[in-house]
């Protein structure tokens, strides 16, 4: 999610949430790209070229849930769930594969007009449960799980062994 820094935004009542569509793809990509560089760093993979497939395929099959937050023909938000079935316990749950809200454009109830129709989405479904992820130091998106009652269940460390580190 957007940090929000300079909004324009207006208000939940101008905001459209609807299906992602081809025309979509360009404004996504770019979303995507970013929540990448707030993920990964110097890790992100910027490819708009990897991102333009990635959700050409989601507009072509169709199988996930994908939305668009549009405010004055701008798509200024996207939200996309995924189901899935646990191998073992066979429950159904919702994959909260990908959120972003743009802070300068999108206002500041975007986003939890955004989540409120993932959530409306989950809850017709009948998921079990949602499992969302976030990098650590994304606090917009930690605060959103936090305010939408979510709990942390996992973390995950990392160390680089890159070359010269001696382990032990």
């Amino acid at each position: 999610m957007a940090d929000g820094a300079g909004r324009s935004g207006g208000t939940a009542d101008d905001l459209v949430v609807r299906p992602l569509e081809q025309g979509d793809i360009e404004a996504v990509a770019a979303f995507e790209a970013e929540i990448a560089i707030r993920s990964f760093a110097d890790e992100a993979v910027t490819d708009l070229d990897h991102y333009r497939k990635k959700l050409g395929k989601l507009v072509r099959y169709g199988d996930d849930w994908t939305r668009v937050a549009v405010r004055h023909d701008t798509v200024c938000g996207w939200a996309w769930v995924a189901s899935r079935r646990n191998f073992i316990t066979n429950d159904l749950y919702a994959d909260f594969r990908s959120f972003y809200v743009d802070g300068r454009t999108a206002g500041p109830a975007a986003a939890v007009v955004l989540l409120r129709e993932v959530l409306k989405h989950c809850e017709a479904e009948g998921f079990t449960r949602i499992v969302g992820r976030t990098a650590s130091s994304n606090a917009a998106m930690r605060s959103l799980y936090e305010l939408a009652g979510f709990s942390e269940r996992h973390i995950v460390y990392e160390l680089d062994i890159g070359a010269g580190r001696k382990l032990g």
